[in-house]
């Protein structure tokens, strides 16, 4: 059965050490399997405590990090680069004594709007970091994925062939791509065609709206990403990430730029997703071509 991963943002305003679990256990109830963890605010993180929310819950930890401005490891100021590999390793140390085999998000750069490109030596200090801390992970048998969020979000990489370009200067066999299908609403010309594409280092797809409401009520084409992905042998974990301003922190949906009341009830999006996902997963199973 496909893995589903849930955001707890779906329902709490943010991650705390007092809302994470009721979100892991609401995940739980509502059909999914794992949890992404956010890991931006490390002193909200207690590790063990969240290895047994999810291990009562029997939900799979998905820890994932991003970088404020000032501890951006793609920055061009090598004093700034460094503070965001400091700040990557630190997190990619919180994931494994909370029991992950992966930690993603954003390992690679800032997120936010950036006032300016990439430069090379930025990309550089990035892939430096990215590969130090790939070799760190496969140490504890782990795996780094990469997502490839808009241009309004990041400036490093926006598109999957990009990312994928970018996880080849590693060098690392234990980088994979991380694709959402907002984002690829917005950057990529032919969504299923870049998922399918991607399928050979596809670590998750998540799916999300794009209003970032409930799912199959925007513009996003699941059944034609998830079938493109299904047909091109991509058998992993299946992500869903809805926003609403009535549940968010304002000072984070002010960075999401949801501004609107998507959804007042968290559990019947929630369920309601988890069941149009299976559907879809199925029926791209039921069309799959022979090989």
């Amino acid at each position: 059965m496909t893995l589903l991963v849930a955001h707890p943002l779906t329902w709490i305003p943010r991650w705390t050490m007092a809302d994470g679990p009721r979100a892991i256990a609401r995940a739980a109830a509502c059909g999914f399997g794992a949890m992404v963890v956010p890991l931006r605010d490390p002193t909200q993180i207690d590790a063990a405590a969240i290895a047994r929310a999810c291990a009562s819950e029997g939900v799979v930890p998905f820890p994932a990090i991003n970088h404020p401005p000032e501890a951006d490891p793609a920055a061009d100021d090598p004093a700034i680069a460094a503070r965001g590999r400091d700040r990557l390793l630190h997190a990619l140390a919180l994931a494994r004594d909370i029991g992950a085999t992966r930690l993603g998000g954003l390992p690679h750069a800032a997120w936010g709007k950036a006032a300016g490109p990439v430069t090379p030596r930025g990309r550089a200090h990035a892939v430096a970091t990215l590969a130090e801390a790939a070799r760190q992970a496969a140490a504890s048998g782990m795996v780094l994925t990469i997502e490839a969020v808009n241009r309004f979000e990041n400036a490093l990489v926006n598109t999957a062939a990009q990312t994928l370009a970018l996880i080849a200067e590693t060098g690392a066999d234990n980088i994979l791509l991380h694709l959402d299908t907002h984002h690829m609403l917005i950057e990529e010309h032919d969504s299923a065609a870049a998922v399918a594409a991607a399928v050979p280092r596809l670590g998750l797809l998540e799916c999300s709206e794009s209003h970032r409401g409930a799912l199959g009520t925007g513009g996003v084409d699941l059944r034609g990403v998830i079938g493109a992905a299904v047909r091109a042998g991509y058998r992993g974990p299946i992500g869903f990430e809805a926003f609403s301003a009535a549940i968010l922190d304002p000072a984070l949906a002010a960075g999401f730029c949801v501004w609107r009341a998507t959804y007042t009830d968290a559990d019947a999006v929630a369920r309601d997703a988890a069941a149009l996902l299976r559907r879809l997963v199925a029926e791209a199973h039921e069309t799959e071509i022979p090989r």
